[in-house]
Formats: structure tokens, C-alpha cells, sequence
């Protein structure tokens, strides 16, 4: 054996990455599973080091990451709890029981706390990268840019505003609410430092949907990717066929902005008595409101309410489904689409955020956001047409399990790593 063959060759070191990501949970979803599962899958090919400040709930609660990782370990990736401050806890107590105002002034002082963090990380190692993963909200971007390592933000969203046609849907509070909104969106997006200093000194900025991607090469003047925050798990082997009795799903909080009550409206207009059924998954404060609204349309008999149920129960009565509605106001790429369309059946939505992106003819339908009679008239439409037509709808399950891979977990991490390789090449 020669003695080139007889060296020991060792493996190149991976990357070591920095990341921020201030809610992130194995159990939970929302903001929590996005940061979790972009973790879990870079992690394959990096080595990663969290800033966190919750795993359950509220502002310095990891509880539940302590819990899993002392019963699982830590794996390939090291979890840094970053404490939360008296002052930070202190907002936190107004976000939860004043104003939920008081949130965005609490999570500003703990970014500046992992500022410090991760000043403390570089002092004891090389990092590669830095990457602001979470929140996504694109208002408080952090200070990790400043650590003078090769900066990654996104996925980075919420920069889209209601469309002004939509407010007459809200009750007072939301109307003002979604005013004030709208306003300081622009207001930002045009004159916040935070924004433009941390999206400038980035080496690649991604964005959650293309209104946010449009918005920051209009407003910030900086050029961005597209990555969904979310995605599918698993892919499903085969549609469940339509049958002759139509079973719509609706899921989500019961409030003004999911706009429940358009779809009750919708339906009280279609000329069939029967066969469908709606299934309504969530609670919420308008709850009674939109069962008194299908009782006074005539379709009480028809809706299902299931209330607030665990992941699981969602996640079987969607598969039993076989078009699902989603009526919401403001979204950008909400779990329930995603879930949808792992149970492999089409949605009918508003033509705005990440579910008119996601939506095509063959998968679904897209309804135009006008003023709110003429959304409900062409949603009674499409609603009917699905009703008389079943065969279109099963047409359409096997176009989404024919795209599903499209929309997996594997794409997003795919897209990210490039994103990576190409910051680390520039840095």
C-alpha cells in the first residue's frame, strides 16, 4: 500500500452557521414548526447554532425545548437560550394582558440581547454565516448583520396590505386596526433604518411570497428570493375519490379576518339543498355570529362545528374532505393551505397572498378580490360547480398529488441551501 493510499483523509468541516430564530418547537406549528423544520433540514448539511427565546408559547418559556432535549439530546444542532431581560418580560406582560402592541417593543430589546449573544458565539468560534430565520415579520430584522459575518434574512413577510375593498368586512376594531396597519406597512417599508440597513448589508435576502419579494425591490430597493415559510411533510399516496355527498372543509380562527361568514353567505346562495355537508374546524369570537348567519340562510343543517381540536383530528378530517375553502382577509402562506393540499384536495380561495400563488386552475380556484357581494356571487359559483361536478374535483386531487413534491419540505431546504452557498461564496 503506498503511502498515499494509507493516509488518513478526513472529512471537509462543514459550514457552522449562526442562527436566530426566536420561537422554534418540535410539538408546535405556526412560526414554531417554520423555524423547526428549516432547522431540521439545514442541519443536515451545516453545523448549527440556535438563539432562541421561546419553545411554548410566550416570551422565555423553553420548557418544552428543555423537555426534548433532554429526552431526545441535542443532536447535530446546539440550542442557545437567550434569557429574556426584566424589561423584556416586562413588555411582554402588556403584549399579553394591555395591548398586543407591546410585542413588537419586547422582541426589539431581546434582539438586542442576541446581538449580544451572538457577539458572545463569535468570541468562542469561527462562524460561516448568520442567518435571521424568525420571526418573519419583516418590521424588526435584528442586529446580527452587524457581527460582520456573511448575513442571510428570510424567509421575510408580512410587508402585504389588506386590499381597502375588504374593510367592510371587519367589525370597528378591525377596520382600525388594519388601517393603522396598512399605513405603517408603507411607512417601513420606505423609511425604516432597521429595514433598509439590515436588508442592504445582507448577502441574500428571501422572501415569503412574491408581494413581499415585489415589495422590497420597489420600496427597499433590494432584490430577493422566493421561499415559501412553509411546506408539506408528507405526500400522500392516492386521492380519496369524490363521492356523491360533497364535503367542504373550512379551518381556522372564527374571527372577522378569516371572514367565515362569507363562505356561509356563499353557500345560503347555492340552489342546492343537498348532497354537501361543511365542516368548520376552530372557535373564535365570531363563532356564534356565523351559526346564527347559517341558520338564517338555511343551511344550518349542513355545517358541522367541530370547534378548537388537536393537530391530528384537523389533519384526518381534512383527508375526508374534498374541497377545501379558505376565506381569510390578510394571509401569506397559512398551514391549513399546506395541509390541504397533503391531504391531496383543492382549495378555493381570494386571489391575494401565498394562496394565490400556491393556487392554480388545475388545483383549485382563485377568487378575485372585488367588493364583498361579487366575491360572495362568484364563490356561490365555483362552490356550485363543484357540487354538480364531482369529476372536476377529482380531477383535480390527482393534479395536486402529481405536483405535491412541488410544495415539500425537501424544495424549501433545496432553495435555502442554495441561498447558503451562495452567501458563503461572496463572504
Amino acid at each position: 500500500m503506498s503511502a498515499e493510499q494509507g493516509r488518513s483523509i478526513s472529512a471537509p468541516a462543514r459550514p457552522r452557521v449562526l442562527v436566530c430564530a426566536y420561537a422554534i418547537s418540535p410539538y408546535l406549528g405556526s412560526e414554531y414548526g417554520v423555524a423547526w423544520n428549516f432547522v431540521s433540514g439545514l442541519s443536515e448539511h451545516y453545523d448549527l447554532t440556535v438563539l432562541y427565546g421561546t419553545s411554548g408559547g410566550r416570551m422565555g418559556n423553553n420548557a418544552e425545548m428543555v423537555e426534548y432535549l433532554g429526552r431526545v439530546g441535542p443532536g447535530r444542532v446546539e440550542y442557545v437560550f437567550v434569557r429574556p431581560s426584566r424589561a423584556v418580560l416586562a413588555f411582554d406582560w402588556l403584549n399579553q394582558h394591555v395591548n398586543p402592541i407591546f410585542f413588537s417593543w419586547s422582541y426589539r430589546l431581546w434582539l438586542r440581547q442576541v446581538l449580544e449573544a451572538g457577539r458572545e458565539e463569535t468570541r468562542k468560534r469561527k462562524y460561516d454565516l448568520v442567518h435571521q430565520l424568525g420571526t418573519i415579520g419583516f418590521r424588526n430584522p435584528g442586529f446580527l448583520w452587524r457581527l460582520g459575518i456573511p448575513f442571510v434574512w428570510g424567509p421575510v413577510g408580512g410587508s402585504a396590505s389588506m386590499n381597502w375593498s375588504l374593510f367592510p368586512l371587519l367589525g370597528s376594531k378591525g377596520r382600525f386596526r388594519h388601517l393603522v396597519r396598512n399605513v405603517t406597512n408603507v411607512f417601513f417599508l420606505r423609511w425604516s433604518s432597521k429595514v433598509r440597513d439590515a436588508a442592504r448589508a445582507a448577502a441574500a435576502v428571501f422572501c415569503a411570497t412574491r408581494a413581499d419579494q415585489e415589495n422590497f425591490r420597489k420600496y427597499v430597493g433590494v432584490e430577493s428570493s422566493v421561499i415559501r415559510e412553509n411546506a408539506i411533510m408528507h405526500r400522500a399516496t392516492a386521492p380519496r375519490p369524490t363521492g356523491s355527498h360533497l364535503n367542504f372543509v373550512w379551518a381556522g380562527r372564527v374571527d372577522d379576518q378569516k371572514a367565515l361568514r362569507l363562505l356561509i353567505e356563499a353557500l345560503g346562495k347555492v340552489a342546492r339543498p343537498g348532497p354537501w355537508t361543511l365542516h368548520v374546524v376552530g372557535d373564535g369570537p365570531a363563532r356564534d355570529e356565523c351559526v346564527a348567519l347559517a341558520e338564517a340562510r338555511g343551511i344550518g343543517r349542513q355545517v358541522r362545528w367541530y370547534g378548537t381540536v388537536p393537530r391530528p383530528e384537523v389533519l384526518r378530517i381534512m383527508r375526508e374532505g374534498d374541497v377545501h375553502v379558505i376565506t381569510s382577509l390578510l394571509d401569506s402562506n397559512p398551514t391549513v393551505m399546506l395541509e390541504a393540499f397533503e391531504a391531496c384536495i383543492p382549495t378555493i380561495s381570494l386571489n391575494h397572498g401565498g394562496m394565490g400563488e400556491m393556487i392554480t386552475p388545475e388545483t383549485g380556484f382563485r377568487i378575485e378580490v372585488t367588493d364583498p357581494d361579487r366575491i360572495v356571487n362568484d364563490l356561490a359559483g365555483r362552490l356550485a360547480q363543484c357540487i354538480d361536478e364531482p369529476a372536476m374535483v377529482d380531477a383535480m386531487k390527482s393534479r395536486i398529488l402529481d405536483v405535491q413534491g412541488e410544495y415539500h419540505w425537501d424544495v424549501n431546504i433545496a432553495r435555502a441551501r442554495t441561498i447558503y452557498e451562495g452567501a458563503l461564496a461572496r463572504g
